[in-house]
Protein backbone atom coordinates (compact mmCIF):
# COMPACT_ATOMS: atom_id res chain seq x y z
CA UNK A 1 0.00 0.00 0.00
CA UNK A 2 1.61 3.49 -0.88
CA UNK A 3 1.88 6.06 1.75
CA UNK A 4 -0.75 7.99 0.14
CA UNK A 5 -3.64 5.43 0.09
CA UNK A 6 -2.24 4.90 3.88
CA UNK A 7 -2.82 8.74 5.10
CA UNK A 8 -6.19 8.42 3.14
CA UNK A 9 -7.31 5.02 4.90
CA UNK A 10 -6.35 6.40 8.50
CA UNK A 11 -8.35 9.85 7.78
CA UNK A 12 -11.44 7.96 6.89
CA UNK A 13 -11.05 5.76 10.13
CA UNK A 14 -10.34 8.34 12.14
CA UNK A 15 -13.38 10.12 10.73
CA UNK A 16 -15.35 6.71 10.97
CA UNK A 17 -15.13 6.71 14.61
CA UNK A 18 -15.52 10.46 15.76
CA UNK A 19 -18.79 10.52 13.66
CA UNK A 20 -19.81 6.80 15.44
CA UNK A 21 -19.23 8.19 18.81
CA UNK A 22 -20.23 11.63 18.31
CA UNK A 23 -23.72 10.41 16.99
CA UNK A 24 -23.76 7.17 18.66
CA UNK A 25 -26.29 6.82 22.25
CA UNK A 26 -24.25 3.96 23.43
CA UNK A 27 -23.88 4.18 27.08
CA UNK A 28 -27.03 6.26 27.98
CA UNK A 29 -28.69 5.99 31.49
CA UNK A 30 -32.40 4.62 30.34
CA UNK A 31 -33.61 7.73 31.86
CA UNK A 32 -32.05 10.28 29.67
CA UNK A 33 -34.78 9.79 27.29
CA UNK A 34 -38.16 12.32 28.86
CA UNK A 35 -39.61 9.46 30.46
CA UNK A 36 -39.70 6.95 33.03
CA UNK A 37 -42.26 3.99 33.89
CA UNK A 38 -42.08 2.54 37.44
CA UNK A 39 -43.43 2.53 41.17
CA UNK A 40 -43.73 5.29 43.37
CA UNK A 41 -41.81 4.89 46.67
CA UNK A 42 -41.02 7.20 49.52
CA UNK A 43 -37.03 7.16 50.56
CA UNK A 44 -35.23 8.59 53.53
CA UNK A 45 -36.31 8.93 56.91
CA UNK A 46 -38.65 11.70 58.76
CA UNK A 47 -38.06 14.51 58.70
CA UNK A 48 -35.87 13.84 55.03
CA UNK A 49 -38.21 11.90 53.24
CA UNK A 50 -38.76 12.43 49.59
CA UNK A 51 -40.58 11.03 46.92
CA UNK A 52 -39.61 8.76 44.13
CA UNK A 53 -39.83 6.11 41.81
CA UNK A 54 -38.61 2.94 41.70
CA UNK A 55 -37.91 1.39 37.75
CA UNK A 56 -38.07 -2.48 37.17
CA UNK A 57 -34.34 -2.52 36.96
CA UNK A 58 -34.52 -1.29 40.82
CA UNK A 59 -32.93 2.20 39.52
CA UNK A 60 -34.49 4.78 42.21
CA UNK A 61 -35.00 8.30 40.91
CA UNK A 62 -36.11 11.36 43.42
CA UNK A 63 -38.93 13.62 41.81
CA UNK A 64 -39.12 17.00 41.73
CA UNK A 65 -42.24 18.11 41.40
CA UNK A 66 -45.02 20.89 42.48
CA UNK A 67 -46.23 21.00 45.87
CA UNK A 68 -49.82 19.65 44.94
CA UNK A 69 -48.31 16.89 42.45
CA UNK A 70 -45.99 16.09 45.26
CA UNK A 71 -49.00 15.70 47.67
CA UNK A 72 -51.08 13.74 44.95
CA UNK A 73 -48.32 11.20 44.70
CA UNK A 74 -47.33 11.03 48.32
CA UNK A 75 -50.49 9.26 48.73
CA UNK A 76 -50.13 6.34 45.33
CA UNK A 77 -47.20 4.69 47.06
CA UNK A 78 -46.62 1.15 45.64
CA UNK A 79 -49.02 2.30 42.96
CA UNK A 80 -47.20 2.37 38.60
CA UNK A 81 -46.53 5.62 37.12
CA UNK A 82 -45.48 7.09 33.95
CA UNK A 83 -43.33 10.05 34.86
CA UNK A 84 -42.37 12.60 31.71
CA UNK A 85 -39.66 14.75 32.63
CA UNK A 86 -37.88 17.60 31.54
CA UNK A 87 -34.23 17.41 33.03
CA UNK A 88 -32.41 15.24 35.00
CA UNK A 89 -29.71 15.98 37.44
CA UNK A 90 -27.90 14.70 40.29
CA UNK A 91 -28.48 16.16 43.94
CA UNK A 92 -26.49 15.22 46.70
CA UNK A 93 -25.63 11.76 44.73
CA UNK A 94 -28.86 11.05 43.94
CA UNK A 95 -30.47 11.48 40.35
CA UNK A 96 -33.33 13.83 40.29
CA UNK A 97 -36.17 13.88 37.78
CA UNK A 98 -37.60 17.33 37.11
CA UNK A 99 -41.10 16.14 36.42
CA UNK A 100 -43.42 17.47 33.93
CA UNK A 101 -46.12 15.34 34.15
CA UNK A 102 -47.38 11.93 35.33
CA UNK A 103 -50.13 9.18 34.22
CA UNK A 104 -51.08 5.75 36.46
CA UNK A 105 -50.08 2.85 35.11
CA UNK A 106 -51.98 -0.85 35.30
CA UNK A 107 -49.96 -3.16 36.11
Amino acid sequence: MKKGQKIVLTFLLLALTVLTYGCCNCGKNIAEGSAVAGKIIIIGNEPFTKLAIQTDDEKVYVLECSEELKKELWNKQGDFYLINFSDLKVVEERDVLVVEKVMPIKK
